[in-house]
């Protein structure tokens, strides 16, 4: 059960027995108080966090005997069996982005020769060089890297690979942040569209950074103007999408990229979720605003090979237009009694099976193999766009290339979703205004019936809407809560949620 389903089915159902003025006025820890009790005597909820309580041992201490390899591995195996079912029909929106298990198979391989290789250690690898010296210069690539040199013969794209789009994102906005100190910054600014992802949002507030959210236009892009206006001396870095995580929109990148090259400032492009994928755009014919190094403006990119880049887990890259700007994210430590130190950025020890992994997904694929199943996912998500636009209640928001993101201006949205989770749909839903969306990946394009399916279920989803007087259930992650729980108790739901996810049972 998801933090949604969480809010839906408990949270909904007892906290309101709690005033909403008695809500407000608990301190945080008596909130998450509160919560977990929920959460305890809620049996449903119980069962979906620990479903195999009962099935196996629950370890909450370190066993006193050994377990034989072929017992530890009948477990996970058969708990990777009882989970794999449900994305396997593609009715699951992102997060399986290959959804092939012999293409899993093999990257597992790869990753296995270098599992317990330590990347830091390349006098002892030095293969591990290799790996990530052709990932970066590949992705530079795709993203037309050497666009900068031909600018400026002094500087050379150059790149990272990173542990996943949050580091990427973390990485690049520490630079900016170093960038602006050297400029004489001493309280540095970000501005950013209010699309932006969270991950922007977390890295300054680590950073001590101020983050300054513009509005957006008619279009659902960042609104350059208003993006302007907020621009002043503490400005280090300017933020655009390719494309957003909420609808898969792309900024208006381009005119971002004139502001950066005004005010002498950074320009971050996200493309962890879109990057990979809208780079094959362009190679097919298929129209799509230029986002990459191309523009003179742009100074990172960030683009996640474990998404459509179809690498393991735990893999992104992080881009920089010069190689200046990637010393700044360096850690070194000459003093040190264990000895010389140095560090590409936050994360010290990575293990050398993710650099063999992503190497070996991009060389498998390489541009033929990327553009043929880019050409499957833009070619089914056209077809549901359209199935969309057949319904006069409904409406898209934007026009991504790989997403499908739908509202309404006839009725409350959430309703479709909760209908379309019981024929086993799992949609990623939205807010301000309502919505939700659907990613389309590899499951999808090796499915044939998923557009019939989805207009069946998407036009019954509607039907069963207009019935409804109540309030949706899924509205309940997205604010839709209010009339009986306080804004004031989010936080602490999130909150006690995840100190459960990182707990045994009994918690």
């Amino acid at each position: 059960m998801g933090f949604a389903k969480f809010l839906e089915k408990q949270v909904i159902k007892h906290l309101p027995s709690v005033a909403r003025a008695v809500q407000r006025s608990m301190s945080d820890d008596k909130k998450i108080d509160l919560v977990m009790n929920e959460m305890r005597n809620d049996p449903e909820m119980v069962d979906s966090l620990f479903p195999y309580r009962e099935k196996y041992a629950v370890n909450s201490k370190m066993p006193e005997k050994s377990m034989p390899k072929e017992e530890v591995l009948k477990q996970i195996r058969e708990m990777h069996a009882e989970e794999s079912k449900p994305w396997k029909n593609g009715k699951i929106s992102g997060s399986f982005y290959h959804g092939d298990q012999d293409h899993y198979d093999f990257l597992n391989e790869a990753f296995g020769y270098y599992s317990q290789v330590n990347s830091i250690q390349r006098d002892v690898c030095p293969s591990l060089t290799k790996y990530e010296g052709e990932i970066i210069a590949m992705a530079l690539d795709i993203f037309n890297g050497d666009a900068v040199n031909k600018r400026n013969p002094q500087e050379k794209a150059c790149g990272s690979l990173t542990t996943g789009g949050t580091d990427s994102i973390f990485q690049s906005v520490y630079v900016h942040r170093e960038w602006g100190v050297e400029k004489g910054i001493t309280q540095p600014e970000i501005v950013l569209p209010v699309t932006a992802h969270p991950a922007f949002f977390k890295a300054a507030h680590y950073l001590n950074m101020k983050t300054v959210t513009a509005k957006l236009d008619e279009n659902w892009q960042a609104d350059v103007a208003d993006m302007e206006s907020k621009i002043n001396s503490n400005t280090v870095m300017l933020v655009g999408s390719a494309g957003n995580y909420g609808r898969g929109i792309i900024d208006p990148i381009e005119k971002l990229s004139d502001l950066a090259v005004k005010h002498n400032i950074g320009l971050h492009v996200d493309g962890c979720l879109g990057g990979w994928i809208l780079a094959w755009a362009e190679p097919l014919g298929i129209e799509c605003p230029v986002f990459d190094f191309r523009l003179p403006g742009v100074t990172a990119i960030s683009a996640d090979t474990h998404k459509y880049g179809y690498a393991l887990k735990g893999t992104s890259t992080v881009l920089f237009s010069n190689e200046k700007l990637r010393r700044y994210q360096y850690h070194c430590e000459v003093d040190w009694p264990g000895g010389v130190y140095v560090s590409t950025g936050f994360n010290g020890s990575k293990s050398g099976g993710l650099f063999a992994a992503t190497w070996a997904a991009m060389m498998h694929y390489g541009k033929e193999g990327y553009m043929k199943r880019a050409k499957g996912i833009f070619d089914v998500n056209e077809k549901l766009k359209n199935v969309v636009r057949s319904i006069p209640e409904l409406k898209l928001f934007g026009d991504s290339l790989f997403m499908t993101a739908i509202g309404s201006d006839d009725f409350n949205i959430y309703h479709v979703n909760d209908y379309l989770k019981t024929k086993g749909w799992r949609m990623n839903g939205q807010q301000h205004p309502n919505g939700f969306h659907f990613c389309v990946t590899g499951p999808q394009i090796t499915n044939s019936t998923i557009v019939d399916d989805f207009e069946k279920d998407l036009k019954a989803g509607v039907e069963y809407t207009k019935q409804q007087k109540g309030d949706p259930k899924s509205a309940a992650m997205y604010g839709g809560a209010g009339k009986e729980i306080d804004p004031s108790m989010y936080v602490p739901m999130l909150t006690a949620y995840t100190d459960v996810t990182q707990s045994t049972y009994p918690f």
